[in-house]
């Protein structure tokens, strides 16, 4: 009894195509011709077949089954490392199968970085996108002790980030005075914000051209000259260790060559 490539295909629940490739990476031997020059498969290839299609069930990936299939010891180690890989998976599947869940609940935008879904709703567009950046940017530390100045918000925030980009002086100055004590109580507490790039992963250089070319891009010259105005208020007030202080200086200086450069 013998059959043809597509009566095999349909008895294994595969298709043509795929018995013909797993023929040019040597999984299935060729089968013999019948006189009619008809491929003519036996037993043989349809326990052959079955036995790659449950490897492939398992997550062997088709390279590795040439190598595994007769040998009981590569056969464990190969199961071992799908074991540990498909943990992974798993892990990976439920963490964001909670974030899916979290960004119902709260009924937070689609691309709120994980750790900001349930204060998403107190956060300007602005600060969640800036905050999407620096999710890929930082140790989870540093994301951590982010989210905590999100979460502390004051009556003047709003205005800030409603600002006009031809907001007047008075009204520049005034927003900068009121978000003076705010800034120095979180720049006291995390002196690393001084210097972000301490916390930084990966490569700092194009991180710290990320964060400027975001801010650029998300805050509007009224916005920044606040910022701006508040920080060079607060900065000789800062209750900090002369070693942040000097960090900040440094960081400064070669934030200022790398853009005369």
């Amino acid at each position: 009894m013998g059959w043809s490539t597509s009566e095999l295909a349909r008895l294994t629940g595969t298709t043509v195509n795929t018995i013909r490739h797993y023929h040019k990476l040597g999984l299935l031997t060729e089968p013999e011709r019948m006189s009619n020059g008809y491929k003519q498969y036996g037993a043989s290839h349809l326990l052959r077949l079955h036995q790659i299609r449950r490897m492939r069930e398992l997550g062997i990936p088709l390279a590795d089954i040439g190598a595994v299939e007769d040998d009981h010891e590569q056969q464990q180690l190969a199961l071992k490392q799908l074991e540990s890989d498909l943990g992974e998976q798993i892990a990976a599947l439920e963490k964001a199968r909670t974030e899916v869940s979290q960004l119902l609940e709260h009924g937070a935008p689609i691309d709120t970085a994980s750790g900001f879904i349930d204060i998403a709703a107190r956060m300007s567009n602005s600060d969640r996108a800036l905050m999407n950046i620096y999710s890929t940017l930082y140790e989870e530390s540093a994301l951590a002790e982010m989210r905590s100045i999100m979460s502390e918000t004051t009556p003047y925030d709003q205005e800030v980030d409603e600002l006009a980009e031809d907001a007047d002086d008075a009204t520049r100055a005034r927003l900068a005075e009121q978000i003076a004590p705010s800034m120095k109580r979180q720049l006291e507490a995390k002196p690393w914000l001084l210097a972000p790039t301490e916390r930084m992963t990966g490569d700092v250089k194009m991180g710290q051209a990320a964060i400027i070319g975001s801010l650029r891009e998300l805050y509007n010259d009224a916005q920044i000259d606040v910022i701006q105005r508040a920080f060079i208020a607060v900065f000789p007030t800062l209750e900090i260790p002369d070693a942040d202080r000097e960090r900040f200086i440094a960081f400064i200086k070669h934030v200022a060559a790398e853009e005369e450069g």
